[in-house]
């Protein structure tokens, strides 16, 4: 048995602020804005709904899951988006200068 590493690749990542921020300026019509944040809008393609004021639920390659506040939101390398607890993002990922 071998021993692997991840390859190098870049991705991107917002906050759940910044998911918010884009959701009300690309509000699906009508806009629907709830306590300050949008109720439903599409994120690179993918349509997106508010679970609460804390969580939104995303749809992903593995069906749908939690977008909670303090989590990163990445896009992987074929365009997939998908949520990531901010701990393993951390440990994963370093900014690219």
């Amino acid at each position: 048995m071998g021993q692997y590493r991840k390859k190098p690749v870049v991705i991107e990542a917002i906050t759940f602020d910044e998911f918010v921020a884009h959701g009300l300026l690309n509000p699906d019509s009508p806009p629907s804005v709830v306590r300050g944040m949008p109720w439903a809008f599409k994120y690179k393609g993918n349509p997106t709904i508010q679970e609460n004021e804390e969580c939104y639920l995303i749809p992903t390659l593995e069906g749908t899951m939690k977008f909670k506040r303090g989590d990163m939101l990445i896009t992987g390398v074929k365009g997939e988006i998908y949520p990531c607890k901010r701990d393993i993002f951390e440990a994963t990922y370093e900014k690219v200068p």
